[in-house]
């Protein structure tokens, strides 16, 4: 008899606790709608009289499209790689400057879930926000951009446009090698397939890209004129959509 009950004991132990298959690999495509926040300046002040450009949020907005590499050590952790083609845009300002930049980024990157730290067996409400998610990286970038060299023979307001403005700023057209700290926030939405295991994952995801150059742009001007006192920093909002396969997980909660 105590055999049977320490059995019957053992088998509730192991029962009181979930337990899940997952794949470990997922492969994902993404696009979205980007906004940068360089070296330019909007508002009065500038040195065309009565222009007075402002920053909406409804104006400058471009591209990036996408796609990743990760691997799931557990359905909430993951790490991976991921490539993205950005355009940016940016300008006129106040000072007549504008640009576009078209960039390559590769990123290394980990991502953890709240479902990793919760038990969300037994609430509605935890379960909805088991796949709200963070992520940090590293990334590189690549790319070039439209704004032309500095012609002493010409007028500010003369074509090509645009184009640097004074012999002291330091802007590039091209760039390479840049680094850059990407930080998203975001929710996931599983699809599961007949087995009850996650196949496809649709994810709603904002993005924060700190780099460590004034480059992007083209413009890196004087500071106590241009109000340009920080490096570059651009961010995306969009969407991305995973097929998880491969080996299995056994995950227990």
């Amino acid at each position: 008899m105590k055999k049977i009950i320490l059995t019957l004991l053992l088998f509730g132990a192991i029962k009181a606790y979930s337990q899940a298959n997952f794949s470990r690999i997922a492969v994902g495509l993404s696009g979205g709608y980007t906004s940068s926040f360089t070296g330019l300046t909007y508002g009065a002040g500038g040195p065309i009289p009565g222009f007075e450009p402002k920053k909406t949020f409804f104006i400058n907005k471009s591209k990036v499209l996408g796609g990743s590499l990760d691997y799931y050590f557990t359905p909430f952790i993951l790490g991976g790689l991921e490539y993205n083609s950005v355009e940016l845009t940016g300008g006129t300002d106040k000072h007549n400057r504008a640009y576009i930049s078209k960039f390559s980024s590769i990123e290394i990157r980990g991502n953890v879930a709240v479902g990793q730290f919760i038990d969300f067996s037994y609430s509605p409400f935890l379960y909805a926000i088991r796949n709200v998610n963070a992520s940090l990286g590293l990334g590189f970038i690549s790319g070039t951009n439209n704004v032309g060299d500095y012609n002493p023979a010409l007028a500010k307001t003369d074509p090509p446009f645009p184009r640097r403005q004074h012999p002291n700023d330091l802007g590039k057209s091209e760039f390479s090698g840049v680094v850059s700290i990407p930080a998203t926030i975001g929710y996931n939405l599983n699809i599961y397939d007949a087995y009850q295991e996650t196949r496809l994952v649709i994810g709603f995801n904002y993005k924060m890209n700190f780099t460590l150059t004034d480059d992007l742009d083209g413009y890196a001007d004087d500071p106590t004129i241009f109000d340009n006192k920080n490096n570059d920093v651009y961010t995306s909002l969009g969407v991305s959509v995973k097929f998880l396969f491969g080996p299995k997980g056994l995950f227990y909660k």
